[in-house]
């Protein structure tokens, strides 16, 4: 009887601490990535230094992604790093990638630590340059996401360097957390250093109105006429700038986004006179736009005139998001706006952050369906439904629709059966200077 009540107790202790060791465990390795945590090597690591060998760590951040999460989800982000760090894993040792261990700073980090032996020769006190392959590093880094997201930010540095001496004064483990917080500090550094100097490109860019407009074409689709042009703005080439994304993301963060903004509109003008004046011109307006007195003050309407256009014939397009950031602003602006007879779209409908209520505020004369939406639409049932419930909004409100981001025949047809009366997108036709007398495709 005694013995067997011993067992039970002992069986017990077995499963606590079972269950203590998984818990452990589980935050020493990353089940995900299939990589040790940071505390799951550091007695590796000490025992390198107190062994005389000196260490490089390089931090890889892919930080620059998570506008990636916010819209498609943890679930996608997560794939990407896996991805990466199974690349990392492929070429570690074998040209690009030094050999060396790669570990997390904690279970399910998107930032990823490597290890490198710098050998004796370094833990002596020699100088074992880091620069050169951190910048062959960061360029691997940065082809990684440019295969997976073609408007990668080239401006930003993804990798951080530093070295670790061993100093017998100091405990190991600081002497690597420390080293870890150069090496962060190091990437943000050179990240703010490219920015600074690029910001001071752009400011060229915008005072030497070095702006380029192209225009595509928006088209009642039952009849393939022309109904628009949607002006895009571009940087010149080799300024880093050459695409719309890069352009204005850049300017947000610099903020030189309300002066770009005006120097866009005006090359727009300028450049749109071929249009008949039977289509409209449609014009992209950022958050900027409702704190810029140029639209309170009558200088819009002014230089609209001045370039020979009507008011009634210039979209103004905003994001259902960009009103809800700033509604009060925006709901002046737009009154005044409306008063001096220009026209309004919201863009990026169905996105997320759109509303039924708050297009009932704005009230537009257009409602664009998001090119997320419109893809393989044919496929999709409840893009399908979704759209239909747009229409019917639109045909009771008095608004039109246009699909953006037509790109195969199917996703057309699919939107002739619908109804859909406006449209764009690569089957019908590119952004791309004006023609001198645009016509109907």
């Amino acid at each position: 009887m005694s013995t067997e009540r011993i067992t039970e107790l002992e069986r017990d202790e077995l499963r606590r601490l079972r269950a203590e060791w998984l818990q452990y465990r589980s935050r020493l390795h990353d089940s995900e990535t299939g990589l040790p945590t940071l505390s799951g090597i550091l007695d590796d690591l000490r025992h390198d230094l107190e062994g005389g060998a000196a260490l490089g760590v390089f931090t890889f951040s892919l930080n620059v992604e998570r506008q990636m999460e916010e819209v498609w989800g943890w679930q996608a982000h997560d794939r990407l790093v896996v991805d990466f760090i199974q690349k990392l894993k492929a070429d570690r040792g074998g040209g690009r990638v030094p050999e060396g261990v790669l570990c997390l700073p904690a279970v399910r980090s998107d930032e990823i630590f490597l290890f490198v032996s710098l050998g004796a020769e370094a833990g002596n006190g020699s100088v074992v340059p880091l620069d050169d392959l951190a910048a062959d590093l960061n360029g691997y880094v940065r082809d990684f996401l440019q295969l997976r997201f073609p408007k990668t930010d080239r401006h930003r540095s993804y990798i951080g360097s530093s070295s670790i001496v061993f100093d017998p004064k100091v405990r190991v483990e600081r002497l690597i957390y420390r080293a870890l917080h150069e090496a962060r500090g190091e990437a943000y550094a050179r990240s703010a250093k490219a920015e600074t100097r690029v910001a001071e490109s752009l400011r060229r860019i915008i005072s030497n109105s070095e702006i380029t407009a192209v225009f595509q074409p928006i088209f009642e689709l039952p009849t393939m006429e022309i109904l628009a042009f949607e002006a895009l703005s571009r940087g010149p080439a080799g300024s880093g700038f050459e695409d719309g994304e890069s352009l204005f993301g850049f300017a947000e963060r610099s903020n030189l986004l309300l002066p770009l903004e005006r120097a866009c509109r005006r090359r727009i003008l300028e450049d749109a006179g071929p249009i008949p004046a039977s289509q409209l011109l449609f014009i992209n307006l950022s958050p900027a736009a409702a704190s810029d007195n140029e639209f309170l003050e009558g200088a819009f309407e002014k230089l609209v005139r001045e370039k020979n256009f009507e008011p009634s014939r210039i979209v103004l397009e905003i994001t259902e998001r960009t009103y809800a950031l700033n509604q009060q602003l925006f709901t002046d602006v737009l009154s005044e706006l409306r008063r001096e007879g220009f026209q309004i779209a919201v863009d990026d409908m169905g996105t997320g952050y759109s509303s039924f209520s708050s297009l009932a505020e704005i009230a537009p004369n257009y409602i664009k369906f998001d090119s997320v939406f419109v893809h393989e639409i044919h496929r999709h049932r409840i893009k399908r439904d979704l759209l239909d419930a747009m229409l019917s909004f639109a045909q009771k409100t008095g608004t039109h629709v246009i699909a953006e981001g037509i790109e195969t025949q199917e996703e057309l047809d699919t939107l002739l059966d619908l109804g859909v009366p406006f449209g764009q997108g690569f089957l019908l036709a590119r952004p791309g200077p004006l023609p001198a007398e645009p016509t109907s495709h």
